[in-house]
């Protein structure tokens, strides 16, 4: 396809010439043709190699986002849907760009840089050129350090289970049920009205299995459905669900589950199918609760499916700030792990709205309100032998994983194209934590000279 490089005048730009920036939300280089999607219905213009330009995208356009080879949203920010699936694509991408879909025409050549954020007109298409947003993801090879601390992977899409597994991470450190429910294109209750609450169970343990036979004997976290209202309202009953002025701080998580606690029990059905299948690595996560007594009751729900709590591995996210000042409580629910999912954590205590991209220059990970309160619960679960890992953004950043072994960490779980780095920085770390510590021993065992 030749360029199509227009100006507002009407005159071509330069190659290079900057067109809209964002933040940059997957890392890669892409160039091809802009395809402007206004519409989830129009996502099947989508070819191999296409830039897809939208204002925000779906869990319906997962299959076109595996085919493009770049992406571009007007709204979101760092842990957008856009964001989250890009990164675990492996495909470039830029979020919250605000005009992408105004300034950019469609047909029109474009480079976009996913680490950098900035989108420029695209040099002159070369036949037979090696594909720019193509690139290599470290896997298990090559001897990767071995660490006390564990480096797990983030999951949402089961067809991305074995590029995640062979990165070599110890497990799963958070598989996001939203994602495998979302893709039916049906919200759950409209999806056992059409097919059956059978067929709804089969559904959700068949697309889990993928992940625990790629990770299998590793384990695998898989957490109950955390999907806002306004993502559900997008799908086929749809219509259903309660319009939220922000649905981030509404009916979503644990407190949605166990205010239905039948669907609940549906998707906790999925989980014993599968461990009655042999599948033991499966662990069950609940998301977003607030006390002990939000995590006593979701205990309730498994035991009621015939989940013995004693026998098999489960856990609590800690996302707000109820549920940090609760941890000793929560702990004593006999919980087996807790999972730090700072995305939340920082959109709660920081009152920033995490799909927000007007203020996602505020969502601060390293805030030292942040810090402590994850250092804080860290150090209470050590002290009862219960596990702790990361699941959110930052935990693929190398400067929070140095912070979190150093605080005593049990796992962090970061994104596919991060573990080999998280992995070296978690192996220095620990070296470092030696050192001092054989230092200060030398110390103490020097002779006082009077």
């Amino acid at each position: 396809m030749a360029s199509e490089n227009v100006a507002v005048d009407g005159e071509e730009l330069e190659p290079g010439t900057e067109l809209t920036s964002g933040y940059g939300s997957s890392p890669g280089v892409a160039t091809g043709p802009v395809r402007i999607i206004e519409d989830i219905d129009e996502a099947d213009r989508i070819e191999e190699g296409d830039v897809i330009v939208t204002e925000m995208t779906a869990p319906d356009m997962v299959p076109a986002m595996k085919r493009s080879a770049g992406i571009l949203t007007d709204e979101g920010g760092m842990t957008s849907h856009a964001a989250i699936v890009s990164r675990e694509l492996g495909v470039p991408a830029i979020v919250g760009c605000g005009d992408a879909t105004d300034v950019l025409t469609d047909g029109q050549r474009i480079t976009l840089d996913g680490q950098k954020g900035t989108v420029v007109v695209a040099e002159e298409e070369v036949e037979d050129a090696e594909p720019e947003g193509s690139r290599e993801v470290e896997g298990g090879s090559g001897g990767p350090p071995t660490t006390a601390t564990e480096v797990k992977v983030n999951v949402s899409i089961p067809d991305a289970a074995q590029r995640a597994a062979d990165t070599g991470a110890d497990g799963v450190g958070l598989l996001r049920l939203e994602h495998i429910l979302l893709s039916t294109s049906k919200t759950p209750e409209k999806y056992v009205e059409d097919h059956g609450e059978e067929a709804f169970v089969k559904e959700i343990s068949e697309e889990i299995r993928k992940v625990a036979d790629a990770f299998y004997p590793r384990p695998v976290r898989a957490r109950t459905l955390d999907a806002p209202t306004d993502e559900l309202a997008e799908l086929e009953g749809g219509e259903n669900e309660p319009h939220e002025h922000n649905p981030m701080l509404g009916y979503r998580g644990i407190r949605r589950s166990l205010k239905e606690p039948e669907m609940c029990k549906l998707e906790l059905r999925a989980f014993k199918r599968l461990h009655d299948m042999g599948y033991d690595n499966v662990e069950v996560m609940f998301p977003l609760p607030n006390d002990a007594e939000d995590v006593r009751r979701a205990r309730e729900l498994m035991e009621e499916v015939g989940i013995d709590p004693e026998k098999r591995r489960w856990g609590a996210m800690v996302e707000t700030p109820a549920s940090i000042r609760a941890i000793d409580e929560i702990i004593d629910e006999g919980i087996d792990f807790v999972a730090l999912g700072t995305n939340d954590i920082v959109q709660f205590m920081l009152a920033v709205d995490r799909n927000n991209a007007n203020v996602a220059d505020r969502f601060d990970d390293f805030h030292p309100t942040i810090l402590e309160a994850m250092a804080n619960v860290i150090e209470a679960c050590n002290e009862h032998d219960v596990d702790t890992t990361i699941t959110g953004q930052s935990g693929s950043h190398p400067d929070m994983a140095k912070f979190l072994v150093e605080k005593g960490i049990t796992s962090l779980s970061s994104n596919i194209d991060a573990v080999g780095e998280v992995r070296r920085v978690v192996a220095r770390a620990e070296r470092k934590l030696l050192l001092d510590a054989a230092r200060e021993n030398l110390d103490d065992d020097e002779p006082q000279i009077d």
